[in-house]
């Protein structure tokens, strides 16, 4: 056969995946914005296997988010006044969360950017470790698996899409968020692997994470660097029972700096998961605790969850609750529904989601606390190719 007709094998196997997924549902007072809420994933990934069976390659992915006014946990949560009552006082100023984003300011919102990439990173495989460098999660995010549930968008724990813009609970450590470091991992052994990874700066602005920036006069904020973050996680299905449990540990260590760094402490988080799945059964439970960058504030979210597949069926059951010592602000919601994969991509589900919060506001002088509660049917689709 002639050279010219051989076949030639690539220089780099790639992927590209794309996802589209959509939320209908009504906006809770608490949202800045009204529905409908979306997201578009692009993923791509290009990989090349060396003579020494060693891998290098890249993987990067764009988010395109309408969510309802708020990047992850970034928003205002109720309305406390630098100085009044016993509300936190940064100068004058009302402090910004340097893990949550939360603020006690009315009409500041997540300043997220409505495209944006949420990875980008090259990495090599070889031996014990892989090394990673540029945009993604951190260590402690990385050696955490979500919690069982039946759908992408809405979730009672770090919802990606939160329609009532009262949901506080997210345990996932995402005090670096995706900004630009650098990962070490090992491979697993005995079920057993662990990540570390170190983040120069934080503050950067993605559509998963975006704290409120430093605003003269009404916020203070520091910027977070140097973020160093240890993971560990445990996976292994036990061939005499069938029964596959994984595990989770992570912590995360930041250095305040910036003009208002005086006002606040090193932010610190550490978290823990536990998911038991066997037949068609998954249960979970997780937990987070942060000091949230601020002297004498923390902030705590737990969550759990239960979800049962049965052909191309997904039911699930999630709970979450979490508290905000920084804006004396609190939350507990309850999600139930089901979703259905079919053959050509498409999934459909719909459920019921209920939320009820606490959040801070001054009556006579005084911090009381203003409870509001809702429950609201939402239906998501989404479609994979």
């Amino acid at each position: 056969m002639p050279a010219s007709a051989q076949e030639r094998t690539p220089w780099f196997d790639t992927d590209i995946r794309l996802g589209a997924d959509i939320v209908l549902a009504p906006a809770g007072a608490g949202a800045a914005r009204s529905g409908p809420y979306g997201e578009v994933r692009l993923d791509y990934t290009a990989e090349r296997i060396l003579e020494n069976t060693s891998r290098v390659g890249f993987a990067g992915g764009l988010v395109l988010r309408r969510d309802s006014g708020r990047a992850g946990l970034a928003q205002t949560t109720g309305h406390c006044p630098p100085g009044a009552a016993d509300c936190f006082d940064a100068g004058g100023l009302a402090p910004v969360g340097a893990f949550t984003g939360f603020a006690a300011v009315p009409g500041i919102s997540g300043d997220d950017p409505a495209l944006a990439v949420e990875t980008a990173f090259a990495y090599w495989r070889g031996g014990l470790v892989e090394i990673r460098g540029g945009y993604g999660p951190g260590a402690a995010a990385l050696e955490s698996e979500p919690l069982p549930g039946a759908f992408w968008l809405m979730r009672a724990d770090a919802a990606r899409i939160d329609p009532s813009g009262r949901n506080l609970a997210s345990t996932a450590n995402t005090l670096s968020g995706h900004a630009p470091k650098l990962v070490l991992r090992s491979v697993r052994l005995a079920g057993f692997r662990a990540s570390a990874s170190f983040t120069p700066d934080g503050d950067v602005c993605g559509a998963s994470f975006c704290r409120p920036a430093r605003q003269p006069g009404t916020l203070a904020a520091a910027s977070v660097r140097d973020i160093a973050e240890l993971g560990l996680s445990f996976d292994h299905r036990f061939a005499a029972t069938g029964v596959r449990w994984t595990a989770g540990l992570g912590l995360s260590h930041g250095r305040a700096t910036g003009a208002d760094s005086a006002f606040f402490d090193d932010p610190w988080a550490v978290s823990a998961r536990l998911v038991r799945s066997q037949g068609g059964w998954t249960a979970g439970l997780s937990t987070l605790l942060s000091n949230d960058g601020v002297s004498g504030a923390r902030y705590s979210a737990q969550a759990a969850s239960l979800a049962y597949e049965s052909g191309d069926w997904l039911f699930s059951l999630e709970m979450s609750q979490a508290r905000s010592g920084l804006v004396h602000a609190h939350s507990r919601s309850v999600l139930a529904g089901a979703s259905r994969y079919f053959e050509s991509g498409l999934i459909l589900g719909a459920g019921i989601a209920h939320t009820r919060s606490g959040e801070a506001e001054l009556s006579g002088g005084a911090r009381i606390t203003r409870t509001r509660e809702r429950a609201r049917l939402f239906l998501e689709a989404g479609l994979r190719f």
